[in-house]
């Protein structure tokens, strides 16, 4: 139910959501890594990371591509193309 939810949504808001969740997510993980001394949530903790490293590229390439795509726009209006 939650899959399809999130599939719903828009990139702009899915995106940030999943970083929203993810970092704390994963830092609950490694907490409880160290609290009970067990290898696998380190590793849950550093697979939801990495996800969310990801997650946060992705949303930087993006804004970096629509920036871009602005100033052109903005430069074909001045030359009048």
């Amino acid at each position: 139910m939650i899959g399809l939810i999130v599939r719903a949504l828009p990139f702009w808001v899915r995106e940030p959501l999943l970083v929203a969740v993810g970092i704390p997510f994963s830092g609950l993980l490694f907490y409880a890594a160290i609290r009970d001394q067990e290898w696998i949530g380190a590793a849950l903790g550093t697979a939801v990371a990495v996800f969310t490293a990801v997650r946060i590229h992705t949303i930087r390439r993006a804004l970096e591509t629509r920036r871009r795509q602005k100033a052109m726009e903005g430069m074909k209006r001045i030359e009048g193309i």
